[in-house]
């Protein structure tokens, strides 16, 4: 009995409270667990080839939302299920773990329920509270409802939701095109569902971001005041469609399938979703001998937005532009695959190329092959590469599997905002649209600081973080989906 308490305390500081939120059997806040689940509830279930903890223990990491509804939330890629005291995996990851990041009690501010209806958020509601995963969906379909708009609403899966922060993130400064110092640190904190694992965003631009930075160290602080905490849904480029970029040719848009919802709205002037292809492997993995497969430009996409939060008259309030990479994700887009479209990476090292350019993945004629994947990357799951035989390769959903975009990078730009002597709080739409200083059905709540950088002259230089970290720890089992 002792044993699974122990170890339930070291994970989360608490008995029966998760990593964010509480869990359904936590005595502080029995209430909890009668909340009424959101859409995205219960959405995961355990690949049992793979994943070793159960989809009730899974469901037990959850947070209560500004609706009061229960919503999904961050949890450990592993964990002691104090049902048997052991060790189980879930064969996902949500990214870095918010509690690090100095902006956790902001976000627990501003996503918390007031459940008594003091006006106050009380400390037992902000312990309650978490980032909420599907809750702008959640809005989205309460706001059509209201509007009566029909075949609009946006069902997001669940792991697809990854978390990234960075505290003292230093800034420069463009100036006709040159970075100088500023004086200037933030501290920032992303959530977005961003599935690189299946056909999905081949055609679906809108997806849940919510970005919150807080600028205010440093002597340029005063200059450049931000303080953010922004929720919509954003788009990332068009419905329909995303962009390939292969080198020495350029972007250009791939036409694809419907999107989800089928009625998403246009992209902005955001690049949105640059997804790799056939055309990208061909380039950059099958390589002659000689030469070192480039896995960070065949395997590789980026996500950009250009996102902002208007007035109800169309004004802007605020606007950021974060973009999303993946490094080694587990498909790509192949045009020659008729039936799907959708092809797995893991496969690239048990192919190639022959003197005519045609593919070659029969082990039987790998002597035929004269281009094909080279590198570590390949080394340990195709030691014999595309001789290996068929029942030695690695499926892509296999935990041995490299393709599983546990490195990812964040690029933010500047944060520009225009509220000065307005209130912090502001209601818009779920697409940050229509902002007012009253609540309506489906809206957001957003936090924009009383303030007015827009005249500083300072456009702030893109920065990144993120890159230089693996969410994958050994033996974690994290695989694909992912």
């Amino acid at each position: 009995m002792l044993a699974p308490l122990a170890a339930m305390f070291l994970l989360t500081g608490s008995i029966g409270m998760s990593c964010e939120g509480n869990q359904p059997d936590d005595p502080d806040s029995p209430d909890d667990s009668t909340r009424p689940d959101s859409s995205a509830m219960g959405l995961w279930t355990p690949n049992t080839t793979h994943d070793t903890c159960s989809k009730s223990f899974h469901d037990s990491y959850f947070v209560v939302g500004p609706d009061g509804k229960r919503y999904p939330g961050w949890h450990p890629p592993t964990a002691v299920d104090p049902a048997n005291g052991r060790d189980c995996t879930f064969g996902h990851e949500h990214g870095r773990d918010p509690r690090g990041s100095a902006l956790w009690e902001f976000v627990r501010e501003q996503f918390a329920f007031d459940a008594n209806r003091n006006g106050v958020i009380d400390p037992s509601e902000r312990d309650a509270s978490g980032l909420p995963f599907g809750y702008i969906a959640e809005q989205l379909t309460a706001y059509n409802a209201a509007n009566g708009i029909a075949n609009a609403d946006r069902l997001e899966d669940h792991t697809g939701y990854k978390i990234a922060w960075e505290n003292s993130v230093r800034r420069d400064r463009l100036l006709n095109g040159q970075v100088q110092s500023l004086d200037l640190f933030c501290d920032v904190l992303t959530v977005l569902h961003q599935e690189s694992y299946s056909a999905e965003a081949f055609a679906s631009n809108l997806h849940q971001l919510t970005f919150a930075i807080d600028c205010s160290r440093g002597a340029d602080a005063t200059r450049y005041p931000v303080r953010l905490l922004a929720s919509l849904m954003a788009t990332f480029g068009n419905p329909g469609s995303f962009i390939e970029s292969v080198p020495g040719t350029g972007d250009a848009t791939v036409t694809t399938g419907v999107p989800q919802p089928t009625s998403s709205p246009a992209g902005g002037t955001e690049r949105g979703r640059v997804i790799p292809t056939a055309a990208n492997v061909r380039n950059d993995i099958y390589v002659p001998v000689g030469q070192t497969s480039n896995f960070s430009t065949g395997l590789f996409e980026v996500w950009s937005s250009a996102a902002a939060l208007l007035r109800n008259d169309g004004t802007q309030l605020a606007a950021f532009n974060p973009a999303f990479s993946v490094y080694s994700p587990s498909r790509y887009y192949d045009p020659g695959l008729l039936l799907t479209t959708i092809a797995r990476s893991i496969d690239v090292c048990y192919s190639g190329l022959n003197a005519a350019g045609l593919l070659i993945d029969d082990p039987l004629r790998a002597g035929e092959i004269v281009r094909q994947a080279r590198g570590p990357e390949c080394a340990t799951v195709a030691p014999n590469g595309p001789a290996t035989p068929r029942i030695q390769r690695v499926a892509f959903d296999d935990p041995r599997s490299p393709f599983n975009a546990c490195r990812r990078e964040v690029s933010i730009g500047s944060t520009p905002l225009a509220n000065s002597g307005g209130r912090t709080a502001w209601y818009t739409d779920p697409y940050g649209r229509a902002g007012q200083t009253a609540s309506f059905a489906g809206s957001v709540r957003q936090y924009i600081a009383a303030s007015d950088n827009t005249g500083s002259g300072i456009v702030l230089a893109e920065k990144s973080f993120g890159g230089d970290i693996s969410y994958c720890p050994p033996g974690a089992g994290l695989h694909a989906p992912n």
